[in-house]
C-alpha cells in the first residue's frame, strides 16, 4: 500500500513539474491562443508557441521575452506567470486609406521589383527565429503610388546541403512572409506589419515563382518597404539547426540593402555586409568583396 501511494505521489509531482514548465500565450482581449509567438529564454535559446499557443520552457529559465508582430513585446519573470497563461496586448496600427471604385476592373499589368530575377550565387540556410529582409525603395519618378499585389521569395527546398549530424531527416520550417516600413531613425524593419501580421506558409506548403498573393493589394509605402521572411518551427532544435528551405542569394559589389536578425541569439537587425561570418579570410576569398543580397521581391501594378 505504501509503495502504491509513493508511486502515485511521484507521478503527481512529475505532472505538476511538467505543467509548471508549460504555458499558453493568449490575446489579452479575446483570450484566444496566439500561435507562433517568439519566446526567448536567454542563453541563446528560444522557440515558438505551437498552433494552440503553448510552449515548454527549458529547466532553469528565469526570465522570458515574448514577441509577435501583431502584439506588444513583453519581458517577464517566470515567477510572474499566473495560471500557466501569459497575455499579450494587441498593437494598435493605423491602416492605409483604400480607394473604392464602382468602375469595372481592368486587367492589371504587374511589374516585378526586388532581386528575385538576379543570378543565384549562394544561399542562406534558415534557422529557428531567424529573419531576413530586403529593402525596396519608393521610386521618386512614379506619378502615383503603385499597388503591391504579391510577395516574391526565391527559396531552395533541396536538402543536399544539409549535414545530418544531430537529426536524421530534414526539418521543414513554417515561414512568415511580411511587409514592414523602415524605422525613421535606424533604417531597420519596424516591429509592425503593414499586412496584418504577414502571411503564414505552413511547413507542407511551398512558395512558387509567382510568390504569394496579398488578400488585398496595398499602396506602395512612400517610405519604401522591407520584404521580410521569418523561419519558424515548434520542433525541438538548436538555434544553429539548418531548416528547409534555404533562401537564395545573389552577390553585389555595393551595399545590398539586405538585413538579418537572430532573435534567439539576442541579436537585433544588422546589415548583411556587417555579418561576422563574412569577415574571415575564406569568406573574403569566396565573395571577392561582394555582399550577399536576399532574392526577395514584389509584384506591383503601376
Amino acid at each position: 500500500m505504501k509503495r502504491t501511494i509513493s508511486i502515485v505521489l511521484l507521478a503527481l509531482i512529475a505532472i505538476v513539474a511538467n505543467a509548471q514548465q508549460r504555458f499558453t500565450v493568449r490575446d489579452s482581449l479575446t483570450q484566444e491562443p496566439i500561435a507562433f509567438t517568439s519566446v526567448w529564454f536567454g542563453n541563446e535559446t528560444g522557440g515558438y508557441t505551437n498552433e494552440s499557443g503553448t510552449i515548454e520552457m527549458p529547466e532553469g529559465t528565469e526570465r522570458i521575452r515574448l514577441s509577435h508582430i501583431c502584439y506588444e513585446a513583453k519581458n517577464i519573470s517566470v515567477t510572474d506567470i499566473s495560471g500557466h497563461t501569459v497575455l499579450l496586448v494587441p498593437k494598435s496600427i493605423p491602416l492605409a486609406e483604400v480607394c473604392v471604385s464602382a468602375k469595372s476592373p481592368k486587367r492589371t499589368k504587374l511589374t516585378t521589383m526586388g532581386r528575385v530575377k538576379e543570378k543565384t550565387q549562394t544561399c542562406h540556410r534558415g534557422a529557428n527565429g531567424f529573419e531576413m529582409a530586403l529593402f525596396i525603395p519608393y521610386d521618386s519618378t512614379w506619378s502615383s503610388a503603385p499597388y503591391i499585389h504579391s510577395i516574391l521569395a526565391s527559396l531552395d527546398y533541396s536538402t543536399h546541403w544539409l549535414t545530418f549530424t544531430t537529426i536524421k531527416k530534414p526539418i521543414y520550417a513554417t515561414l512568415r512572409l511580411d511587409l514592414r516600413k523602415p524605422d525613421a531613425l535606424t533604417g531597420t524593419p519596424r516591429d509592425e506589419s503593414v499586412i496584418n501580421g504577414g502571411i503564414i506558409i505552413q511547413s507542407d506548403q511551398r512558395v512558387g515563382k509567382d510568390g504569394i498573393k496579398l488578400a488585398n493589394p496595398i499602396p506602395f509605402p512612400k517610405t519604401g518597404v522591407f520584404v521580410v521572411v521569418e523561419w519558424i518551427t515548434t520542433a525541438a532544435v538548436s538555434r544553429s539547426q539548418d531548416l528547409v528551405p534555404a533562401l537564395n542569394m545573389t552577390l553585389n559589389a555595393k551595399e545590398s540593402q539586405t538585413w538579418n536578425k537572430k532573435t534567439f541569439r539576442g541579436m537585433g537587425w544588422m546589415r548583411e555586409e556587417d555579418e561576422p561570418a563574412y569577415k574571415n579570410e575564406g569568406a573574403q576569398v569566396f565573395y571577392k568583396g561582394r555582399t550577399p543580397s536576399a532574392k526577395l521581391g514584389l509584384k506591383i501594378s503601376k
